[in-house]
């Protein structure tokens, strides 16, 4: 009777045990691996690069906004990031995010705005801002190990830009007199790109993706790039926190009846997301 009583003992510990183990195989990487929604919340610090020609002027006397108009270093945005996954390796994403800039000068030089001369000396103020969102499907591919995800796909950025100058200009009687010009465009542009990342516990993920495209769709020519690379932490059962540095690039010539010329557009910075999964 002791040597069944020990052997059920022995059973039951070991089964224990058995379980433990699996199911510490099956959550031993970050639930982002795995669930089928998550979606964060937060702000972007990027650090905006900003210059525009317009109406044909000669490419050397493009109007470069941050150091002609001491733009801030750094702006504050609000960003949403989404992702679904659906079927058993595809993965839809989406994010949101809007940035704007301004500043104001006494110029050094004259700057000119299609046939809009700001003067020299004279007092302008200026900005520029960008509503960007993007969409993204792509298959997991070549992962084999839940700890490791490689995938790529095609997506497309939304993208809708304006810009504005004003101050004083040399009218067509050679005197100064107040004037403000703008500049927008809204246009899509479709990308590929790819992402990996890698869980080594059930707290912490590593992840990258990238975004690029270089063509000609409609009345827009140039390349675009999205970077995003980060770590995420999950602190409870389902909300973590995400730190990122991500970074856009745009370079854009348009044709437009309104806009003949091209623009620049670069951000840079920290990205903090609060993150729920489920």
């Amino acid at each position: 009777m002791r040597h069944m009583f020990r052997l059920i003992v022995i059973s039951l510990v070991s089964s224990a045990f058995s379980v433990s183990a699996f199911a510490q195989t099956e959550e031993d990487y970050h639930p982002f691996l795995s669930d089928k929604f998550n979606i964060g919340i937060g702000g972007y610090w990027p650090k905006i690069d900003f210059s525009l020609q317009v109406d044909g002027t000669d490419p050397n006397d493009e109007i470069d906004f941050d150091e002609a108009l001491n733009l801030s270093d750094y702006q504050a945005s609000a960003l949403v990031d989404f992702t679904w996954r659906f079927g058993e390796k595809w993965v839809l994403g989406a994010q949101y995010w809007s940035t704007s800039t301004s500043g104001k000068a006494e110029l050094e030089e004259d700057v000119e705005w299609g046939d809009v001369v700001f003067k020299e000396g004279t007092f302008v103020k200026g900005g520029a801002g960008v509503d960007i969102a993007r969409v993204f499907v792509g298959r997991e591919l070549f992962t084999t190990d839940p700890k490791h995800e490689f995938g790529a796909g095609i997506g497309l950025h939304w993208m809708n830009l304006d810009t504005f100058l004003e101050g004083d200009v040399v009218t067509e009687n050679n005197e100064l007199g107040f004037k403000r010009v703008t500049a927008s465009a809204a246009f899509p542009l479709p990308n590929i790109g790819a992402w990996y990342a890698y869980s080594w516990s059930p707290k912490w993920m590593l992840s990258a993706r990238i975004d690029w495209l270089s063509a000609n769709i409609g009345d827009y020519s140039g390349g675009l790039w999205d970077a995003n690379a980060g770590v995420n932490y999950q602190a409870f059962d389902k909300i973590g926190f995400g730190f990122y540095i991500q970074g856009f690039s745009l370079d854009v010539d348009v044709d437009k009846d309104d806009w003949h010329g091209k623009a620049e557009f670069k951000q840079l910075g920290p990205m903090l997301t609060v993150t729920a999964t489920w």
